[in-house]
């Protein structure tokens, strides 16, 4: 039934229909009828989507039908009903068989959900999880996130009330977008792509154009880090075209601007950062970038990092410093999370400029702080900075330059000291 599939006794759930403990009971056994308020108030407590009041109404008529075949019945036999009648026993029988059908597909549908509470704290499972992503380290995000999935996904096969339905994929959609992310952080690149489809997947199958925003933008984010430039663009695109207004977009545009950093295009850069600092000043609703947040959302720190990022890679030393410079200070602004992403990544891109302006003391200074971080800490995208870092540093200006010499043993040591990263299923 489904008030004991919501959790609910009759004791529990009588006071919330306005009816007493006894009502219930008879109504559940048939001893005795309610009228169309009173199914209309246990769909709304139930979330049952509206399917008792229905089966009320459709009883209701087939009664209304048998009357009117009685009076039909009634009149030609000169005022007695004819109970041996076609029209009367049909019309009987169509309510015996609407009433054993109702019966049986409340069993079944009760049997066929999940308490509400259930979906709830999954939901809050995986706001939690999103928004202390940076508080984690890549591993044991991996692992919470896999727990997450792995009871949505059995919630799924175990309802059938669309709106329970609805909510699940959506909580499996963030479960393989945040996959998608880990993956990239651990550079398990093909299941990484795997993750961001899946995630790209469920959005469409519950028409969420947030969710397909971020997968679009992950898929992005994977082909110009595996060098696919073209395919980078491509994909950045359908995310702005896909975004919502608000973070999803600034989002969106801040990975358009990276993926034609990659094709050399410093035009197109310019404008996807133009488009998306006008963005940051519209205020958005979308359910996982605006509230949601953490690994969802996108601040003003991530946003400067990632300038700075895509200024270097088209060669603009002196926009990508200052872009670096205002990533820090805007990270430094707000609570500091252990071996944070932002401040770290823009720590090595400043350091990288400074090394190509010569300024060798200023880049060791900066990147100072990143070298005790643990080895499980250590994101693909720090990884990847600082492997341009050494690839500066292999220039012929440093050779024979011991403090140099240091800094790129420092870096090397950085970049090839990994934890074994966990086995992850597929998508």
């Amino acid at each position: 039934m489904f008030r004991e599939a919501a959790g609910y006794t009759q004791h529990e759930f009588a006071p919330l229909t306005l009816y007493g403990r006894s009502t219930i009971a008879n109504v559940e056994t048939g001893g005795q009828r309610a009228q169309r308020e009173f199914w209309q108030r246990c769909d709304q407590l139930l979330n049952t989507d509206g399917v008792l009041t229905a089966d009320y109404d459709e009883i209701t008529l087939l009664e209304q039908q048998l009357l009117a075949a009685t009076a039909r019945s009634s009149s030609r036999a000169g005022g007695f009903a004819d109970t041996s009648s076609d029209a009367y026993v049909e019309v009987a029988r169509s309510i015996m068989d609407a009433a054993r059908e109702t019966s049986e597909h409340a069993m079944d549908a009760g049997a066929w959900a999940v308490s509400d509470a259930t979906i709830e704290q999954l939901r809050d499972e995986a706001t939690r999880i999103a928004r202390s992503f940076t508080r984690l380290a890549p591993a044991v995000a991996v692992t919470e996130t896999l727990r997450l999935r792995n009871l949505a996904a059995s919630l799924l096969e175990r309802t059938r009330r669309p709106g329970q339905q609805q909510e699940l994929y959506l909580i499996v959609a963030q479960a393989a977008g945040l996959l998608a992310s880990e993956s990239i952080d651990l550079g398990l690149w093909p299941l990484a792509k795997d993750y961001a489809r899946a995630a790209y997947t469920y959005g469409e199958v519950i028409g969420h154009d947030g969710v397909r925003a971020y997968a679009r933008g992950m898929q992005a984010t994977i082909a110009y880090w595996t060098g696919q430039p073209a395919e980078a663009v491509e994909y950045a695109e359908a995310a702005v075209a896909l975004a919502p207004a608000g973070v999803a977009r600034v989002r969106a545009l801040s990975v358009l601007a990276r993926a034609w950093s990659h094709r050399g295009a410093a035009d197109q850069v310019q404008q996807a950062i133009t488009a998306a600092e006008e963005a940051r000043t519209v205020d958005g609703q979308d359910l996982l970038h605006d509230v949601v947040g953490g690994e969802f959302g996108y601040s003003a720190a991530q946003q400067a990092r990632s300038v700075s990022t895509a200024w270097l890679q088209v060669g603009r030393a002196e926009s990508a410093i200052a872009a670096a410079a205002t990533a820090l200070e805007l990270a430094g602004s707000q609570p500091a999370d252990p071996w944070s992403t932002v401040p770290a990544e823009a720590r090595v891109d400043l350091a990288t400029c400074q090394l190509l302006g010569g300024q060798l003391d200023s880049a060791r200074e900066t990147l100072a702080p990143l070298w005790p971080m643990p080895a499980d800490w250590r994101r693909i995208g720090l990884v990847g900075r600082l492997s341009r870092v050494q690839r500066v540093l292999s220039e012929p200006q440093w050779r024979g330059v011991p403090k140099a010499r240091r800094m790129a043993e420092l870096a090397s040591g950085f970049v090839t000291t990994h934890e074994t990263p966990p086995a992850l299923p597929p998508a």
